[in-house]
């Protein structure tokens, strides 16, 4: 069974950061592109703005332009990917959109007047959204990955997720907070994991209570619980330049080699 590649999009969280001292891990707003083969549809983590920027990596030369995008919830920066996204424009392109219950009519409010001109009915492209019960699993892919769900703890609801097959596991943690039991939820949730992509939109030390985010310390505490090989962590404060984000991955990789932090373009094997 060959490797799965994972393909950073896009690390910032919030709002995109275009600022010259912070385009060394880039400005774009979360995504990751899972290729898990070739004759299975891709797969992104998200629709950040970094999904609309891949351009042609989402049509690799000789294989249909299919992509199923796994939505982790509604806030702006996870979302709006899709209204730029060139993939949308190609006829007979296909386009699933997974997530939790409410997502069909997010994106009816957010893409359409006066938000934007146009929505995802009538697009040349096929498009489907796919609603799931946070918590239950569902198989994407055509079949080929299971995906199973967990509740996060961030403000108005987040999906993490976890895809697998007979050989690969990959957790996606972005958005979420460490509170109550959910560290402990969470390392059961990731237990034997491949790769954990984890949200680092605070420094260790400024974490701010209620706000739905985390640090990279606490993602290897979580890391080291639940055994994963290897670490990403991702969804960077608009405040963290390049300088401060190399002084976390130094601190990081000191602590534990597993550790990496992400970069726009970066691509792993698992």
């Amino acid at each position: 069974m060959g490797a799965w590649r994972v393909t950073v999009l896009g690390v910032r969280g919030s709002m995109p950061v275009p600022a010259a001292d912070r385009l060394g891990y880039g400005g774009h707003t979360s995504s990751f592109l899972v290729n898990c083969g070739p004759d299975v549809p891709l797969l992104a983590l998200d629709a950040g703005t970094g999904l609309a920027a891949a351009g042609g990596a989402l049509l690799p030369a000789g294989r249909p332009a299919r992509l199923e995008v796994l939505i982790s919830h509604f806030h702006l920066d996870h979302l709006l990917g899709l209204a730029a996204l060139p993939l949308l424009d190609i006829p007979g392109a296909e386009l699933t959109l997974h997530g939790p219950p409410g997502l069909q009519k997010a994106l009816q409010g957010l893409l359409a007047p006066p938000y934007w001109p146009v929505g995802l009915a009538g697009r040349p492209a096929r498009v489907r959204v796919l609603e799931h019960p946070v918590g239950e699993g569902f198989w994407a892919a055509e079949g080929a990955v299971q995906i199973d769900t967990l509740a996060g703890c961030h403000p108005g609801k987040s999906c993490l997720y976890r895809l697998s097959d007979p050989g690969h596991r990959l957790v996606y943690g972005l958005d979420c907070e460490l509170q109550g039991e959910m560290a402990a939820r969470l390392a059961e949730f990731a237990a034997g994991a491949g790769l954990l992509i984890w949200d680092a939109g605070f420094a260790p030390g400024e974490e701010k209570t209620g706000w739905g985010h985390s640090t990279w310390r606490q993602g290897l505490a979580v890391g080291r619980c639940a055994g994963v090989k290897a670490l990403l962590f991702a969804h960077y404060g608009a405040a963290l330049t390049d300088q401060m984000l190399n002084a976390q991955q130094k601190a990081a990789a000191a602590a534990d080699a597993r550790c990496r932090f992400a970069k726009e373009g970066m691509v792993i094997e698992l």
